[in-house]
């Protein structure tokens, strides 16, 4: 292949990689999206359990209910970490004891 081929043929790619990421972006899929998507459903998840409960549970207690009631297999850490990280930001949940998490009265 000559130069000027080559050149256009990695041009090309390029042009067609950006592309791809232009349209993955404006569609709101792809991975960022998906792991965004995946946290979400987590928290709601766990939110839906604590508003049902009336009460602050335990986070084992949240993933029992969740896999009884609503057939979810939640990830223990997974789970704990999201909900912690929303404690800090003052959002939805607050933390009664250690491990165990109510709804922020709003």
């Amino acid at each position: 292949m000559d130069t000027g081929k080559t050149f256009l043929q990695y041009e090309k790619e390029v042009a067609e990689f950006k592309l791809q990421l232009i349209r993955r972006m404006t569609k709101g899929t792809g991975p960022a999206a998906e792991e965004i998507g995946k946290r979400t459903f987590k928290i709601t998840m766990a939110e839906n359990v604590l508003a049902a409960a009336g009460r602050p549970l335990h986070i084992a207690d949240i993933i029992a209910v969740a896999e009884k009631d609503l057939g979810v297999s939640l990830d223990r850490d997974s789970l704990s970490s999201a909900l912690s990280k929303q404690v800090r930001k003052g959002k939805r949940f607050v933390r009664t004891d250690p491990n165990t998490f109510g709804l922020r009265q709003r």
